[in-house]
């Protein structure tokens, strides 16, 4: 198989690896060949603040390395696979794709291939892998209602899929050793009424994207709006979005630098629009005279609500660093950290780390017995990149140190 070199991978790694950090006014768009094209095999960096392409990730033109992605071996294409999804791995269309920006991975799935892919943005190298013998919908891949068609990251560094239907929430990790798992169906919100987020007609296709606090949003095709909680499965039916166009159909779903919704429509390429989450009220982004590319999807590693939810964390803190209590290596590249105990009484505490979220990620007691003393905190495997709060609290309940530190 003749192999093609892509620039702009390497390009678009080194943009991308520089704001993974914060928030990024980039996205990842799958488009076809042209704009007003419904053949989705492309992928295009686009600007949010004007839509313009900023370059191109993947053109189904040019030949491409697939290797699995738990060997990371290559996969051989015979010569009559040259022009199937083996060679061409977007080749039956995507419309489900989430940005993993830790990794600088670009995740994927085929609508009529039932396999979870990835492009591998940190490398100059132009190579696509596959995650072999673990389907993400199973079941019938040319049942529409089975088509996973959704697909984000939560602020867990977690991945997620939902079929058309809803009736598949999965999840999958991204780690040496990916599991991909069902997790079953989406269940309505009490207060849901007719706007079930199961109904094709009003809640299929579409987009998500993950919050700052846990949760993913869902827009549908038809710009209807659920906040999913991925641990319930509850989906509560939040409003349907004002101001788009009569015809205009939310297919794709990132966020901006400012933590607001940006959409893209698949069959229209008039415009994107961004949405403001308190009215949704939707508003046409700024852009030069020339049409923009018609999206089936959009991808990015933002999440909403995080430039306010990252001031709500620090400023809940009750004590900030002090001289008292030390902890390095902040960052933290490794998986693990040193707490030094350097001016505290002796006595009984409990160590807290939480995410951005709220959610409680490792809870431990201990006894300082000495001055001075270390302690080593290991990292828990669910412990993703990103900032988390780290509390110590004295056996008075009362909190003696409270900073953040950064998970690299």
């Amino acid at each position: 198989m003749k192999k093609a070199i892509l620039p702009s991978l390497a390009i678009a790694a080194t943009l991308v690896s520089s704001t993974t950090h914060g928030q990024s006014n980039r996205a990842f768009a799958i488009t076809g060949d042209t704009k007003g094209s419904y053949n989705w095999t492309a992928v295009r960096e686009i600007d949010l603040a004007t839509g313009e392409v900023i370059r191109t990730i993947y053109d189904p033109n040019n030949a491409i390395q697939p290797y699995d992605a738990v060997t990371k071996s290559a996969i051989e294409v015979a010569n009559h696979e040259r022009y199937s999804v083996k060679a061409l791995p977007m080749v039956t269309g995507v419309a489900a794709a989430a940005f993993d920006g830790r990794s600088n991975r670009l995740y994927f799935t085929n609508m009529r291939a039932d396999e979870l892919r990835y492009f591998d943005l940190s490398t100059n190298e132009n190579k696509v892998f596959f995650v072999r013998g673990m389907g993400m919908a199973g079941g019938n891949k040319y049942d529409e209602a089975n088509v996973i068609t959704r697909m984000a990251f939560a602020s867990d560094g977690v991945g997620y899929g939902l079929t058309n239907d809803g009736n598949k929430l999965v999840r999958f990790t991204t780690d040496q050793k990916p599991q991909i798992t069902d997790l079953g169906p989406l269940i309505d919100g009490k207060n849901n009424g007719k706007i079930s987020v199961h109904s094709q007609c009003t809640s299929w296709g579409g987009d998500m994207v993950g919050d700052a606090y846990g949760n993913l949003y869902l827009i549908s095709m038809r710009n209807h709006i659920f906040k999913i909680n991925p641990e319930t499965r509850v989906a509560d039916y939040v409003g349907q979005v004002k101001g788009l166009p009569a015809d205009f159909t939310s297919n794709g779903m990132v966020v901006n630098n400012e933590g607001e919704a940006v959409v893209s429509s698949a069959v229209l390429n008039s415009n994107y629009y961004r949405i403001n989450m308190s009215t949704l009220e939707a508003t046409p982004i700024h852009k030069k005279d020339e049409m923009v590319y018609n999206a089936s999807d959009l991808a990015n590693s933002n999440l909403l609500f995080q430039r306010t939810s990252s001031s709500e964390v620090i400023t809940r803190n009750e004590v900030k660093g002090n001289n008292a209590v030390s902890v390095y290596p902040n960052p933290v590249a490794t998986r693990f950290f040193n707490i030094s105990f350097e001016k505290v009484p002796v006595g009984q505490y409990t160590i807290a780390l939480t995410d951005v979220s709220g959610r409680l990620v490792f809870n431990r007691a201990l006894s300082i017995n000495v001055p001075g003393q270390v302690e080593k905190i290991n990292l828990p495997r669910s412990a993703a990149g990103g900032m988390y709060l780290l509390k110590v609290t004295g056996a008075d309940k009362q909190t003696v140190y409270s900073d953040k530190i950064v998970v690299q």
